[in-house]
C-alpha cells in the first residue's frame, strides 16, 4: 500500500532507469530508485517526497523507495509535515501492521440481504494493494480518517502526529479535522488545503452536500459495519483529546473552539449523514471531556453547556431514531458515570418527556437508564418527583406490545415503589401483579419482583405466613391451568417456591389458621410445578423467553427425592378425596432419582407407593388422575421389582372391564347366562351398571395408552362395543353416556396401535402370521368405517371431531413408514388414503373449523370448543407433516393462516416447519397454490380487472398472508432454497401463461407478481439472478398507449430482485428526499 504526502499542488516526476538489489534468505529487499531531478532555477529549495510501499508476502518485505521532486514555497515544511517524522511514523504504523480487514464481513448465509444493499463506498472497507488504484481515484492520498481505520494501527501515534502538525501549522491541522468529519459523513468533498481562518462552516457543508456520489441512504454510520466504524472513530477522538489536553492554553482553546464549532454547525444540517455523524462525534467529545477535565474549569464548563444545548437539546427530538438514541444513551452515561458533570438533576426531565418516543430502542434506553439512575442517592428525589408526574405513562408502557419495554417499565415502577410505596395506588399494584401470569417470561419475572417487594413486610415472618400471600393470589387470580406460569415467574426471584421442606410440613400437619381446600390444592400445585421445573428446566407451555436455554437447578432432583419419596404414600392417603391434589402428587415420582428406589433400604417405600397407587387407580374416576397414574406406573415399570405388582394391576383392570361389560350387556338382553346373572346381583340398577362399565373403561383407556393389554383379546370386544354404543345412541335408546363413545374410540385406537406394534415384532420371528394379518386388516377397516360414518353424518359434532382426530392418527400409524420394514406382511399393512377419504376430511375441516369468526373463537365462553377444534386440526395437519397426503392439498387449509392466526397460528406453523423438512419442493408448490387460490377468487370478484383488484381489501389480506408464509421460510435460507426456487418459478410461469397477443397489453395475471414479491427476501443472491433471467420474456413496451399502472407489479418484482427499474429518476428523487430527512 502506498502512502502519499503530495502536500504540494504541483507534482512533477519523470521515470528514470531502475536499479534493483536483491537479498536472499528470509528477507528480500528490492530497492527501486526511480527519480528525475527537475531543477527549477527560480525556486529556492528542492525537496524530495518519499512514497513508501510496504507489501508483506511470505515473511519477505518488498520495499520501494522513490524520490520525487517538488516545488515548494515553504522553506521548512510542507503544510507542517516534517519529512523525516512522516516517514518514520508511517513506517512504524503501516509497515509493521496488517492492513485493516473488514471485521464485520461475514458469509453470504448470514448477510444475504445486507450484502445486496448497494450504497456509497464505505471507508471501513479493506485498504489493500488490490484496491489502491480505486483509492487514488477517491482521494490523492490517505486521509486522516483512512489512517484511523487501518486495522491495529496505534491511534495514540496518529493523534500524536496530528498534534505535532497542529503545533506547526494550526490552520491546516484544523482543516484535516474538519475533513475527517466530512469524510466520516460519507461525503467525497475535499476541503481545499489552503482554506484559511476564519472558516466558513456553511460553505463547507454546502459543498460537502453536493459531493455525495450516490443518493442512496447508506453512509458509514448506518452501514453494516457501523458499529466497528463508530468504535474506531470514538477511540481516535479519545486519543486526540488526551493528546491536545497538554497543549498550551491558546492552542487548546483554539482547537476546542474550532472543532466544536464545526461539529455543532454540522449537527444543524438538513442533510441526514452530516447531522447523524456530527451528533455522534459531538456527544462522544462531551463524554470524553467529562472524563478529562475538571468541573472547576469555567471556560470548559461554558463550552460543554453550549454543546449540550446545541447537540443534545436540539437533537434529542430529531426525526432520525439513531440520533435520538445517541442523545438518550449519552445523557444516561453522563448522569451515571460522571455525577459531577455540569448537569443539574432537573435535566432528568428529558428522560421522562421522551418516554412516548415512537422508537422501541429509544424507549428501552430511557427505561434502562431510569432503572439505574433512580438508585443513586443524589438523583432519587428528582426521579421520584418526576415518577409521580409521569406515573400513568409508566403504567401504560407496562402493557406495551414490545415485551422489552413492558419489562423495563415494570422494573422502573418497582424501583419507585421501593423508595416510595405511596407512589402507586392499590389498583396500580393489582394491575402490576396481574403480569405475573403474562406469556412473556421477562415481563412475568419483573412483576414477580414487584410482588415479592410489596410483601416485604413479612420478610421475618414464618414460612407459613409468607406463603399465604402467594396462595391467596393463586386462588383469587390464577387457577390451576396457570400454576406453571406462576411458579416460573417466581423461580429465579423467590426461593419460597423452591423451599419444599416447609411446604411438605404444612401439608402433613394441621395449620392454624387452617388452610382451606382451595389453598391446599394450590399449595400442592405449586409444590409439584416447582419440583418439575427445578428438575427438568422445562418452561411452561405457551410461555416464551428471549433465550432457549433450559437448565435444571443444581441438586434439585436429589433434594426433591430425599424430601418427598418417604412421605408421598402418606400424602396420597391424606388427600385421596381431592382429585386435583392427587393428580399432582402422582406426578412427583416421575421426577425422582431413578436410583433411589433401587436401593435396598428404600424398596419398602416403593412397595408402599405401589400399594397406594393400586388403591387409587381402582377407586378414582377422574380421567386426569387415571392418566397421570398410568404414566407414573409406566415409568416405575422400568424397575424390575415393580413388574409383578403392576402386571397384577393390569390384569385386574382388564378383568374388571370384562365383568362390567357383561353385566351391562345383560341389561339389554345381549347375553344370557344364569351364572353371570347370579354373580352380578339382581339388586344392581341400570344406572349403576352403566356407571360401573364407564369407570372400568376409563381405567382401561388410561392404562392402554402406556401398556400393551392385547393379552386380554380386547380389540374385537372394544370394536364391537363401539358399534353397539353408537347404534344404541342413534336409535335414541337410553344407553351409556356420551363419554362412552369417546372412550371406546380411544380404546379401539390404542388396541389397533398395539396390535400393529406386536405384529411388527412377531414378524421377525414368525412367518406364519396370515391369520393375525387378516384380523388386523379387518379391524382396521371396521374402525375406519365407523369413524368415517360419524364424520360424514356429523350428527354429533363432539363424536365427529374425535373421529376426525383418530382417523388422522391411525393413517399416520399405518402410513408409508411401514414400507421401510424388511418383512412383506408388515409392508402390506401400509394404508394410503383414497382420494374420496381425503376429500371427506378436507371438506369437514373447511366446513366446521373456519366458519366461526376468529374473534368469536377466542372468547372465553368458547374455550372448550376451541380446544376441540385445535385438537382435530392438529391431527389433520399431521397427514401433511408426515407425508400421508400431498402437501399441495394443504393449500386449501393454509389459505386461512393469516385470518385465523390467533386461534390456530401455532398449529399451522408447526405443520409447515415439519412439512418443509419432508419435501421442500412440494412445500414450495403448496405455498404457490395457497396464494393462487385466494388470488383467483379476488380476480373473479373483480371481473379480471387487475387494477381494481390491487386496491381491494381482499388483496391486502392476500399480501399479508404471503408475508406470514414467507416468515416460515426465513429460518434457514440454504435449507429452504429449493422451496423458494420452486415457488418463484411457478409464479413466473403462471404469469407467462397469461401473456396476451396485443403488444401493449399487460399479462392478465401480472398482479400475481405482487404476491411473489413478498417471498423475494428469502431468495439467495444467485437465485435472484436466475429469476431475473426468467422474467426477460415479460417486457413492458415503451409505447405511449401502454398502461403503466398495469405494469407496476413487474417493475416492483424486478426491483425487489435487484434489477434497476425503468423509473430510475423517480427512485433517485425519493432516495434523495430520504437522505435530506
Amino acid at each position: 500500500m502506498k502512502f502519499y504526502f503530495d502536500l504540494q499542488s504541483l507534482l512533477r516526476f519523470l521515470i528514470f532507469p531502475r536499479i534493483q538489489f536483491f537479498f536472499s534468505a528470509t528477507l528480500e529487499v528490492t530497492l527501486l530508485i526511480s527519480s528525475s531531478i527537475y531543477w527549477f532555477i527560480s525556486s529556492r529549495f528542492i525537496f524530495c517526497h518519499l512514497i513508501f510501499l510496504a507489501d508483506r508476502r511470505n515473511s519477505s518485505f518488498h520495499c520501494i523507495l522513490c524520490y520525487e521532486n517538488f516545488l515548494s514555497s515553504s522553506p521548512d515544511s510542507f503544510y507542517g509535515f516534517d519529512f523525516v517524522k512522516s516517514l518514520e511514523f508511517f513506517r512504524m504504523s503501516s509497515l509493521n501492521r496488517e492492513i485493516e480487514v473488514n471485521s464485520t464481513q461475514t458469509t453470504e448465509q448470514n448477510n444475504l440481504q445486507a450484502e445486496e444493499q448497494s450504497g456509497p463506498p464505505n471507508h471501513e472497507q479493506i485498504i489493500s494493494p488490490q484496491n489502491h488504484e480505486d483509492l487514488e481515484e477517491l482521494v490523492p492520498g490517505l486521509t486522516l480518517l483512512q489512517c484511523v481505520l487501518i486495522k491495529n494501527s496505534n491511534l495514540d501515534d496518529v493523534a500524536g502526529h496530528w498534534v505535532e502538525l497542529y503545533m506547526e501549522t494550526p490552520t491546516y491541522a484544523l482543516v484535516t479535522i474538519m475533513q475527517f468529519v466530512v469524510e466520516a459523513s460519507g461525503s467525497h468533498y475535499m476541503i481545499p488545503k489552503n482554506t484559511a481562518m476564519p472558516f466558513s462552516y456553511g460553505d463547507i457543508l454546502v459543498q460537502g452536500s453536493l459531493q455525495y456520489r450516490s443518493v442512496s441512504m447508506y453512509y458509514p454510520m448506518i452501514s453494516k459495519t457501523a458499529e466497528v466504524f463508530a468504535r474506531r472513530v470514538v477511540s481516535f477522538l479519545e486519543a486526540l483529546l488526551k493528546a491536545v489536553h497538554d497543549l498550551p492554553t491558546p492552542l487548546y482553546n483554539l482547537f476546542l473552539q474550532e472543532v466544536t464549532g464545526f461539529v455543532m454547525a454540522c449537527s444543524e444540517s438538513s442533510v441526514r449523514p452530516f447531522r447523524h455523524t456530527s451528533t455522534m462525534v459531538g456527544l462522544k467529545m462531551m463524554t470524553i471531556l467529562c472524563d478529562l477535565t475538571s468541573v472547576d474549569n469555567e471556560l470548559l464548563k461554558t463550552l460543554w453547556i453550549q454543546m449540550f444545548n446545541c447537540l443534545f437539546v436540539n437533537r434529542y427530538e430529531d426525526v432520525v431514531d439513531d440520533i435520538r438514541f445517541l442523545c438518550i444513551s449519552e445523557l444516561g452515561m453522563w448522569f451515571s458515570k460522571y455525577p459531577a458533570c455540569h448537569l443539574e438533576p432537573h435535566v432528568l426531565r428529558y428522560f421522562f418527556e421522551a418516554l412516548p418516543d415512537s422508537s422501541t430502542m429509544v424507549r428501552q434506553c430511557i427505561l434502562t437508564n431510569l432503572s439505574r439512575l433512580c438508585r443513586q442517592e443524589d438523583l432519587r428525589t428528582m426521579c421520584l418527583e418526576l415518577g409521580r408526574e409521569f406515573r400513568q405513562l409508566f403504567i401504560n408502557l407496562s402493557v406495551d406490545k414490545e415485551n422489552e419495554i413492558a419489562e423495563e417499565s415494570l422494573r422502573v415502577l418497582t424501583e419507585f415503589y421501593r423508595s416510595s410505596p405511596e407512589i402507586l395506588s392499590e389498583d396500580d399494584c393489582k394491575v402490576i401483579e396481574e403480569f405475573i401470569l403474562f406469556a412473556n417470561r421477562g415481563v412475568a419475572q419483573a412483576a414477580a419482583e414487584f410482588f415479592v417487594l410489596r410483601r416485604n413486610e413479612t420478610k421475618n415472618a414464618q414460612f407459613s405466613q409468607k406463603i399465604r400471600h402467594l396462595l391467596q393470589f393463586f386462588v383469587d387470580r390464577c387457577g390451576h391451568e396457570h400454576a406453571g406460569y406462576l411458579v416460573d415467574s417466581f423461580l429465579d426471584n423467590c426461593e419460597m417456591v423452591l423451599d419444599w421442606k416447609p411446604m411438605i410440613k404444612m401439608l402433613m400437619e394441621e395449620q392454624s389458621p387452617k388452610l382451606t381446600e382451595a389453598e391446599t390444592s394450590a399449595l400442592i400445585e405449586i409444590l409439584t410445578k416447582g419440583v418439575r421445573q427445578a428438575i427438568t428446566g422445562e418452561i411452561p407451555q405457551g410461555r416464551y423467553t428471549k433465550d432457549l436455554k433450559r437448565e435444571p437447578k443444581a441438586g434439585a432432583q436429589v433434594n426433591a427425592t430425599r424430601l418427598l419419596a418417604p412421605v408421598l404414600p402418606q400424602l396420597l392417603r391424606k388427600y385421596v378425596d381431592r382429585p386435583d391434589g392427587v393428580a399432582n402428587l402422582l406426578e412427583l415420582p416421575q421426577h425422582f432419582c431413578p436410583k433411589y428406589y433401587r436401593e435396598i433400604n428404600n424398596q419398602c417405600q416403593l412397595a408402599e407407593l405401589l400399594d397406594e397407587m393400586d388403591i387409587l387407580m381402582f377407586r378414582q374416576t377422574s380421567n386426569r388422575v387415571l392418566r397421570r397414574g398410568a404414566l407414573t406406573l409406566s415409568l416405575l415399570f422400568k424397575m424390575e421389582p415393580t413388574h409383578l405388582h403392576i402386571l397384577q394391576m393390569l390384569n385386574s383392570a382388564v378383568t374388571n372391564y370384562k365383568i362390567a361389560l357383561r353385566t351391562w350387556q345383560e341389561q339389554y338382553g345381549m347375553v344370557s347366562s344364569p351364572s353371570s346373572s347370579s354373580l352380578s346381583g339382581s339388586s344392581k340398577t341400570p344406572k349403576s351398571r352403566s356407571r360401573r362399565l364407564l369407570n372400568t373403561l376409563r381405567l382401561l383407556c388410561a392404562l392402554y395408552a402406556h401398556f400393551d393389554l392385547s393379552f386380554g383379546g380386547l380389540t374385537e370386544s372394544v370394536l364391537s362395543s363401539l358399534k353397539r354404543v353408537i347404534r344404541v345412541r342413534d336409535m335414541g335408546r337410553d344407553g351409556l353416556p356420551a363419554e362412552a363413545v369417546s372412550l371406546y374410540l380411544t380404546a379401539c385406537y390404542f388396541s389397533l396401535s398395539w396390535d400393529l406394534h406386536t405384529f411388527t415384532k412377531e414378524a421377525a420371528n414368525n412367518s406364519n402370521l396370515d391369520d393375525s394379518f387378516a384380523a388386523i386388516k379387518k379391524h382396521f377397516e371396521d374402525y375406519l368405517f365407523v369413524t368415517f360414518e360419524q364424520v360424514v353424518s356429523a350428527n354429533n359434532m363432539q363424536y365427529a371431531y374425535s373421529c376426525l382426530s383418530f382417523i388422522c392418527d391411525i393413517f399416520v400409524n399405518y402410513g408409508y413408514h411401514l414400507l421401510d420394514s424388511p418383512y412383506e406382511l408388515v409392508r402390506s399393512l401400509t394404508y394410503a388414503p383414497s382420494v374420496n377419504e381425503v376429500e371427506i376430511l378436507d371438506n369437514f375441516v373447511l366446513r366446521h373449523h373456519f366458519q366461526t369468526s376468529p374473534a368469536d373463537l377466542m372468547k372465553e365462553s368458547n374455550f372448550l370448543q376451541l380446544q376441540e377444534l385445535r385438537r382435530s386440526l392438529a391431527s389433520y395437519c399431521k397427514l401433511v407433516a408426515f407425508n400421508v397426503i400431498p402437501p399441495m392439498r394443504a393449500a386449501r387449509i393454509y389459505q386461512y393462516y393469516e385470518k385465523y392466526y390467533a386461534p390456530f397460528g401455532d398449529v399451522f406453523r408447526c405443520s409447515m416447519e415439519l412439512t418443509i423438512k419432508v419435501n421442500s419442493i412440494h412445500y414450495g408448490m403448496a405455498m404457490f397454490h395457497t396464494g393462487l387460490l385466494l388470488y383467483q377468487k379476488i380476480m373473479d370478484d373483480n371481473s379480471g380487472d387487475s387494477v381494481r383488484a390491487a386496491g381491494s381489501p381482499q388483496f391486502l389480506e392476500l399480501i399479508s398472508l404471503a408475508s406470514l408464509l414467507a416468515e416460515t421460510l426465513s429460518s434457514d435460507l440454504y435449507e429452504n432454497r429449493n422451496a423458494m426456487i420452486t415457488l418463484h418459478k411457478a409464479g413466473i410461469m403462471y404469469v407467462k401463461e397469461s401473456i396476451p397477443d396485443r403488444p401493449t397489453a399487460a399479462p392478465k395475471n401480472l398482479l400475481f407478481l405482487r404476491v411473489m414479491q413478498m417471498f423475494v427476501p428469502q431468495l439467495l443472491r444467485q437465485d435472484k439472478v436466475k429469476m431475473l433471467e426468467l422474467l426477460q420474456t415479460i417486457e413492458q413496451p415503451a409505447l405511449p398507449s401502454c398502461n403503466r399502472e398495469e405494469w407496476e407489479p413487474l417493475e416492483g418484482y424486478r426491483s425487489a430482485l435487484g434489477a434497476s427499474g425503468r423509473r430510475g429518476r423517480s427512485v433517485s428523487v425519493w432516495q434523495l428526499r430520504e437522505l435530506n430527512s
